[in-house]
């Protein structure tokens, strides 16, 4: 089983080899998704595009309905005015994400015993955060209601579906204990 533990200034996260395994799966996946939303010239990456860089291309909204929680219009009742936003956005918000998402990868490649820095820490909080909004979208989870109600009905989940609430719920609790961990870090420091 998964345990967080402060050690010094860092924080060091311990996991199964198969909670490794899985979350390695995941977060590739995630950083797929990511790397999907990349729009421009099919021979030239955004990271090489410097129109789409500069925000002087237009990107198109997301059709996958996960990929544009990640990416949000920033007002849904204005199509033009969220186009400008993404146009001048979405290049810097997907690269913060990917960017968080290969910290996260890098972590789980090293060992089942992660030492992560503060900033490491931010970084995981992000990305779990991100994948967790993910499963959500996949759950058909937008409000809390809708989450009680999966669980209430548990038992009429497809096997699939009743293992991404598992894993939404793993990966809900290693945030929180990163959160809480690094709270108490915090409080600790004040005191000193």
């Amino acid at each position: 089983m998964a345990a967080i533990d402060a050690h010094g200034d860092d924080i060091v996260l311990r996991l199964e080899d198969n909670e490794r395994s899985l979350m390695l799966t995941v977060f590739t996946d995630l950083a797929e998704l990511l790397s999907e939303a990349d729009d421009g010239d099919a021979d030239r990456p955004d990271s090489e595009n410097w129109e789409a860089r500069l925000g002087l291309v237009d990107r198109p909204r997301p059709e996958d309905p996960a990929l544009l929680r990640l990416l949000p219009d920033v007002d849904p009742d204005d199509e033009e005015r969220s186009a400008e936003f993404r146009r001048l956005t979405e290049y810097d918000l997907k690269q913060a994400k990917a960017h968080n998402v290969r910290i996260v990868l890098l972590g789980l490649s090293k060992s089942s015993d992660i030492t992560l820095t503060h900033d490491e820490v931010l970084a995981w909080m992000k990305g779990l955060n991100d994948l967790r909004l993910v499963f959500a979208v996949r759950l058909g989870i937008d409000s809390e209601e809708a989450q009680e109600e999966k669980y209430a009905h548990r038992e009429d989940l497809s096997e699939s579906e009743d293992l991404t609430l598992t894993l939404y719920d793993f990966l809900t609790w290693i945030q929180d204990r990163l959160t809480t961990t690094l709270l108490d870090q915090a409080q600790g420091d004040d005191e000193t």
